[in-house]
């Protein structure tokens, strides 16, 4: 009994707290909106691509061993200045020497064998002479029938075997003198090992890595191993920065770069971008190029090997208005624009352009629908489309709208009118670029009369914080709605 009482009294408790709930929570029509802004200001502005890589010596020479051996002295050390030719090391020259003594005596030896040789074949020439000789003597006689024919035939025979010999004892020299260049090539090479064991340094440069101690021993069987590294100027050093596949586009050549290292955190280097190499590197299904940043390190702060946290600019403006990037972001929800399709923005107003080109009521209204509809599909683009640098020339989704506006104008101007638009927009495009940059088209929000007013701009480059913007009738100190806040009454 008192179990069922216990739970009729939770029911009607949740139910109270239920009505409670329901008569004092404030309805929808009790909610006011609260738009939160933020001034416009001048200031400068920097489009940047961030990286980081790593500070290396323009040129590093791995100087190596092509002997094995053991280190017999070391001449040079971590930090040390070398130049051209100075030996940095020795590796022990015993067993060269024995062999180069050996080499010397295989050449005497060669050229001594040659000598004989050479002797020899005068021998056989001479006893050739005296064959043919006896040859010619024993062949008179037989002709007057004093010797046997016999006789002649064995003269002859010894005539023809002089011959051979002379021809062995020439063969013999020419082996006798490859032996003597063999033995001589030996030498040669011997005293290039002997002078191998002088390890020297190719490049005037510092010592910025030693990979030996005296007494160890090297093994160049299948490679040179490596024993110093040299960096032949610390002064003009080298930034390999990866940077990601969605920013390359931007990164050019000369551009200018800013960095800075963990050793000195509260200082900036400039350096300037030398080469952007076409070859990718994929780690983890990540896409990366490699950008070479060349750096000027002329007080020796910034050492091999140190990383450097990178910011290629990629566009800066000086003293103009800005907007903080949440406003650019910001729409109303539920609120009806009030748009100032007059006002700012990338191209003339509706009311410029039927005053220039001399519009109509007709045209004036079909043109407001079609500009009005390329700003909002411009918005769109440029708000699928990540930012983060200058404008520059514009995406393919931006020349299809500027494209398809085109062709819809057509339509409506007259060919005189069209002509006059096109020359008004090759003048703008020049003044853009002579901005450093073409503007694209956005939307900030203001209040007037406590309502949210759009108001086109037209966009400039970019940094974390800010964007660049151009309006006609927005100035610094102007507040523009960044968000907004549902409160209650």
């Amino acid at each position: 009994m008192n179990k069922e009482r216990l739970v009729k009294g939770l029911v009607i408790a949740v139910v109270a707290l239920v009505a409670v709930w329901w008569f004092t929570e404030p309805s929808q029509s009790d909610e006011r909106i609260v738009y939160h802004t933020q001034p416009l200001s001048l200031g400068d502005i920097e489009s940047t691509v961030n990286s980081s890589g790593t500070i290396s010596p323009v040129v590093t020479v791995l100087v190596g061993s092509e002997l094995s051996g053991l280190i017999s002295q070391l001449n040079a050390d971590f930090n040390d200045e070398v130049s051209s030719g100075q030996v940095i090391a020795r590796i022990d020259d015993r067993t060269i020497l024995s062999r180069l003594r050996q080499s010397e005596a295989d050449l005497a030896s060669s050229k001594a064998s040659l000598t004989q040789l050479k002797a020899a074949l005068k021998k056989a020439q001479t006893e050739a002479t005296l064959a043919q000789r006896e040859f010619n003597r024993t062949k008179e006689l037989k002709d007057k029938n004093l010797v046997s024919a016999s006789e002649l035939d064995i003269s002859e025979t010894n005539n023809a075997l002089a011959k051979v010999a002379i021809e062995t004892a020439q063969a013999a020299i020419l082996v006798g003198e490859a032996q003597v260049e063999q033995s001589q090539s030996n030498l040669e090479q011997t005293k290039l090992d002997l002078d191998r064991t002088y390890i020297r340094s190719p490049v005037d440069g510092v010592v910025i890595d030693r990979q030996v101690d005296t007494g160890q021993t090297v093994s160049a069987s299948l490679s040179a191993p490596t024993l110093f590294s040299i960096a032949q100027d610390l002064v003009k050093m080298q930034i390999e920065a990866d940077v990601d596949e969605a920013d390359i586009g931007r990164i050019a050549k000369d551009q200018k770069v800013n960095f800075t290292v963990d050793a000195f955190p509260e200082r900036k280097f400039a350096g300037v971008v030398s080469q952007v190499r076409k070859a990718a590197t994929v780690t983890n299904n990540v896409v990366t190029y490699k950008v070479i940043i060349s750096v000027e390190n002329e007080q020796l702060l910034l050492l091999p090997g140190m990383t450097a946290n990178v910011d290629v600019i990629l566009g800066e403006r000086k003293n103009v208005l800005r907007v903080p990037n949440s406003a650019l972001r910001f729409t109303p929800e539920g609120t009806t624009s009030n748009t100032d399709s007059g006002k700012g923005g990338a191209g003339d107003s509706v009311a410029q352009l039927a005053q220039q080109l001399g519009l109509n009521d007709s045209q004036q209204a079909q043109v407001a629908t079609v500009m009005e509809n390329m700003r909002d599909a411009m918005q769109a683009a440029r708000k699928s489309s990540p930012r983060g640098g200058p404008g520059g020339s514009p995406n393919d989704a931006i020349k299809k709208i500027r494209s398809k506006m085109n062709i819809e104008l057509q339509s409506i101007l007259t060919p005189d009118q069209m002509a006059q638009f096109k020359a008004q927009g090759q003048t703008r495009n020049a003044q853009r670029k002579a901005g450093d940059g073409d503007l694209q088209p956005g939307t900030v929000w203001v209040l007037r009369d406590g309502e949210p007013s759009k108001v086109n701009v037209g966009i400039g480059i970019a940094d974390l914080e800010y964007s660049e913007i151009r309006a006609r009738d927005l100035q610094a100190g102007d507040e523009v709605i960044v968000r907004a806040q549902k409160v209650a009454e």
